[in-house]
């Protein structure tokens, strides 16, 4: 498992035969836009691979409103049912935090 140099969340989608590309960079963009607005986190890009969709945020300081901010616009945007959330941290850990209910093992 990878070292990362800081704190990190994951917003990751399963991709389907349906799913445009673009409605995936669309989400991206909104979070993308929604901490424009303050300064809880970054959205640093995204990953496309092995039938995942992955969006990267780094939060400036506390996790709480960073993922109250991605929940927030997810569910806004109608995307929050089909996304699972997960911090990772420093030491590469990985902790789902969305949905609570997720029992599966979390991979990139």
């Amino acid at each position: 498992m990878a070292t990362n140099l800081r704190n990190r969340l994951i917003i990751q989608f399963e991709v389907s035969e349906g799913d445009s590309y673009d409605d995936l960079i669309a989400v991206e963009d909104t979070l993308i836009q929604a901490f424009s607005q303050n300064n809880y986190g970054a959205v640093d890009g995204h990953d496309f691979g092995q039938g995942r969709f992955n969006i990267f945020v780094y939060p400036r300081s506390s996790w709480g409103p960073v993922i109250e901010r991605v929940q927030a616009f997810l569910k806004l945007k109608g995307w929050l049912s089909r996304a699972v959330i997960a911090k990772e941290l420093k030491s590469g850990a990985r902790q789902v935090i969305w949905p609570q209910e997720h029992s599966a093992p979390f991979d990139l």
